[in-house]
Order: C-alpha cells, then sequence, then structure tokens
C-alpha cells in the first residue's frame, strides 16, 4: 500500500509532462499553419515577384529539409490557397533568383522516368512538378498520380498544359482520371486560370464532358457549392446543362444567391421553362436578374405593372422597362409624369419609389418637367431631394441651375451635395463666390473636388476674357 502511494505522485507529474508537451505541439502547428497561410496569401494577393520566389525558396527548403510537422502545415496552406497560387510558383521557379538558394540546393532530385519516386510525402512531390528540368517534372506528375486529395488534383491540372509534350500528355492522363467530389474544384479552378494559354486548348472541355458522365453527379454539385466565384459559376452552369436544377432549386438561387453570374444564369434557365415566374423575379435582390424579368413580361403588360420597374434603383432595369413602353409606342416620359404627381400627393408614401420616378424622369423628360421636380428638391427625405437634384441639373435650363440648385450647397446630405455642384459644373461661370466656397469648405472629398473643377474652369474663362474674378 505505501508503494503504491509513493508511486501516484509520480505518475501523475509524467502525465502533466506529456499533456504540457502535447499542448507544446499543437501551439507550434498553429503558429506554423499561421506563417505558411500568411506567406501564400502574401504571394497571391501582391503578386510580387520577390513574395512569390521567397515563398517558393521556404517551400523548397521545407521538401528537403523540413519536419513532417512544417510538410504538413506547408500542404495544408497550399490546399487553401486559391489556384492562382500554383500558377505564379510555376512561373517564378523556370528562372531562379539570384537571392535565393538554388533548387539543386534545396530539393531531393526525382529519379529519372522509369526509377522509384525519390520523395514520398505530398510536399516533395510538388515541389518537384515545378521544377525547371522537364524529366524532374516528369517524375513529379508519376508521383503525384499515385496520391489523392485536391492539392495533387490541382498540381495535375497545372502539368496539363506543360511546355513538354511528354509531361503534358502523362499528366492530363491523370486528370481526367480525378473525379472525386474533393478533387474537382481545386483541378478546375487550375483550367480556368490557365485557360488562356494556347496549349490549354480543349482540355476543359474534355474535363467537362468527363464531369457530364451520369456517375459524375456529385462532383458537378461539389463544383456548384464551391467557395470560389469561377469555381462555382462554372458548377452552375454545368448543372443548368445536366439538368440538376428543379423549378423550385432555379428560383431559390435566382431571388437569394450571393453571386450575380449564378443568379443570372438561373434565372435566364427558369424564365425558359416558365415566363410567368417573371413577375416573383421582378423582386429579386440582383439587378441583372431584375432586368431579364422586365424584358420577360408581355409586350402588353399594364402601365401600372411597370411602375416600380420604371423607378428601379438600376438604371439597366429602369431602361429596360422604358423600352417595353416604347415599343409599343407609349412614351415612358408620360408615364413618369402620372406617377411622380400621384406619389408626391401621399404624404406617407415610401421615398424609394418618388425617388426612383424623380430618377427615371430625369433621364427621358424634357425641360418642361422641371416644374414637376422643384418641389421635390425642399423635401425632408435626403433620398428625394438627391434624386430630385440629379433629374434637375439634367433637365434644366443653363439659367435655371443656379436659382433651383445654389441653395441645396449646404445641404447635410453628403449626396445632395455632390449632385448639386456636379449639375452647377455645366455653368461655371454663374455660380456665386459663396456657393463655390461652401463646396471648398465641405468635409466631403468629392465635393470638394467637384468645387475645385467649377473653381477652376472659371478662373480659365476670365484668363481667355481678360477680366478678373470677383
Amino acid at each position: 500500500m505505501g508503494a503504491e502511494s509513493r508511486a501516484r505522485p509520480g505518475g501523475g507529474l509524467l502525465r502533466r509532462r506529456r499533456r504540457a508537451e502535447a499542448v507544446d505541439v499543437s501551439a507550434e502547428r498553429v503558429a506554423q499553419a499561421a506563417r505558411w497561410a500568411a506567406w501564400c496569401g502574401l504571394a497571391v494577393q501582391g503578386r510580387r515577384p520577390e513574395d512569390v520566389r521567397a515563398l517558393l525558396a521556404r517551400l523548397r527548403e521545407a521538401a528537403a529539409q523540413g519536419s513532417p510537422q512544417t510538410r504538413a502545415a506547408a500542404v495544408e496552406a497550399l490546399g487553401r490557397a486559391p489556384a492562382a497560387l500554383l500558377t505564379l510558383l510555376d512561373r517564378y521557379a523556370r528562372v531562379p533568383d539570384a537571392g535565393s538558394p538554388h533548387p539543386d540546393r534545396c530539393r531531393a532530385r526525382p529519379a529519372p522516368p522509369g526509377g522509384d519516386a525519390p520523395s514520398s510525402d505530398l510536399l516533395g512531390a510538388l515541389v518537384a512538378s515545378l521544377d525547371p528540368d522537364g524529366r524532374v517534372r516528369q517524375a513529379a506528375v508519376e508521383a503525384l498520380a499515385t496520391a489523392g486529395g485536391p492539392l495533387p488534383a490541382a498540381a495535375s491540372a497545372l502539368r496539363a498544359v506543360d511546355r513538354v509534350p511528354q509531361v503534358a500528355e502523362r499528366a492530363r492522363a491523370a486528370l481526367l482520371a480525378r473525379t472525386a467530389p474533393d478533387e474537382v474544384p481545386a483541378a478546375v479552378g487550375v483550367l480556368l486560370a490557365v485557360g488562356g494559354r494556347r496549349r490549354a486548348h480543349g482540355l476543359l472541355g474534355a474535363y467537362r464532358s468527363v464531369l457530364a458522365e451520369p456517375a459524375r453527379r456529385r462532383a458537378v454539385r461539389a463544383l456548384a457549392g464551391h467557395a470560389d466565384p469561377p469555381v462555382r459559376r462554372f458548377g452552375v452552369e454545368l448543372a443548368l446543362d445536366l439538368g440538376e436544377y428543379v423549378r423550385g432549386d432555379l428560383l431559390r438561387t435566382a431571388l437569394h444567391d450571393t453571386d450575380q453570374v449564378c443568379r443570372r444564369l438561373c434565372a435566364q434557365r427558369l424564365l425558359e421553362l416558365d415566363p410567368e415566374q417573371a413577375g416573383r423575379l421582378l423582386w429579386a435582390s440582383g439587378a441583372g436578374v431584375r432586368e431579364l424579368a422586365v424584358s420577360a413580361l408581355p409586350a402588353d403588360v399594364p402601365a401600372t405593372r411597370l411602375v416600380a420597374p420604371l423607378a428601379d434603383r438600376a438604371l439597366m432595369v429602369r431602361a429596360q422597362a422604358r423600352w417595353k413602353l416604347y415599343q409599343r409606342g407609349e412614351p415612358p416620359a408620360d408615364v413618369y409624369r402620372k406617377q411622380v404627381r400621384k406619389a408626391a400627393r401621399r404624404a406617407d408614401g415610401v421615398p424609394g419609389l418618388l425617388a426612383g420616378l424623380a430618377t427615371g424622369l430625369g433621364e427621358c423628360g424634357d425641360a418642361a418637367d422641371v416644374e414637376l421636380l422643384a418641389p421635390l428638391l425642399p423635401d425632408p427625405r435626403a433620398m428625394v431631394r438627391r434624386a430630385a437634384a440629379r433629374a434637375v441639373g439634367r433637365l434644366a435650363r443653363p439659367c435655371e441651375l443656379v436659382p433651383l440648385l445654389a441653395p441645396l450647397a449646404n445641404d447635410p446630405d453628403p449626396g445632395v451635395a455632390r449632385e448639386v455642384f456636379r449639375a452647377l459644373a455645366r455653368v461655371p461661370d454663374d455660380v456665386p463666390p459663396e456657393t463655390l466656397w461652401i463646396g471648398r469648405t465641405r468635409t466631403e472629398p468629392a465635393v470638394r473636388r467637384l468645387a475645385e473643377r467649377i473653381g477652376a474652369a472659371r478662373a480659365a474663362g476670365y484668363a481667355q476674357s481678360g477680366q478678373s474674378p470677383r
């Protein structure tokens, strides 16, 4: 019994020591992962040659002399980096930098084709695939073909456009065999990045044909749900061609997706299948989808149903709605005038509707509409004042601009002041000095720049006429 009690403290100390060592190892892993992620991010974001070469030197050193923990952190960071990083590394690996170690001193050179692969770890094969020597790259491609995962797939896609035909052929064969859901997005990302190269002609189409097979539906869904926008757009387009989306999926994506290209692709397909969905798509968050919805409306759609598109916050939607009216011989300006009068009479109306109608009238009206728009300039809602100032600045005669807009130069809303001075730039010689001084002393840089342009135009005009400014 006494021996057991004496053994327990030592055993507890040993357990605490092991636990502390495990915590230290975990902390070192986290620190290494953060360092490699920072180096990869710096290289791909700045795209400076010195950053890319520095990362390449670190990768070569880690592949040749690094610990397993270091190599694992480097592989993880490369796997999470954008596809553009591999193309950058490949570009700068061709010509060694004078200030960095030579590749021969920082790598374990793979054996020539036919021999055993010298580097059993993934990082070594990846670094060898970037080697200037084509024989080394070919051996690396053979080694990568036996490894699974996103990073070997991306490296195989990069070598599939290699300048050496033998390397490219072997890499293409390995690439077309990679159809796992976790590998396909990485390979497609690289293929999209190198798609403009002459040697990449037809490669993406061939890979797309492989993915179009019925057994590859999981890979297609992985593409359509990927975080990288170009990869996701490719996946959504492929899924649409394969009929993977039902109408509910199309409507949900068109209304709520975060990527505008995916929204537009799904809206186009939905309207092809069911044009009656145009009414629901008018309330989509994307302007491109709303434009498609307006164009899909029937030619005899009532003008009252076009009020919301005519007052849309996006110019492309307003233009499409006006084109609907032009096509049937109905002047959009008449509809705008009627709706502006109706909206202005509602004291509790939606300010966005009145502001959109005023903006649209300013785009297709004439000088006679200034009388209808001028009462909106002192509106208590900044959105309405901003739209009215923009419309008056476009339609008013030069002699009317200063009397109508100069009182708004000191407006508390920066957008209103910006529209005022943008309109007053049409008549720089008529702008009073006090109004110009207000613009030069406002806190908004855009307003100050417009005021300075007006002052410069005034000075140039005075210099030509030989007069002196007031």
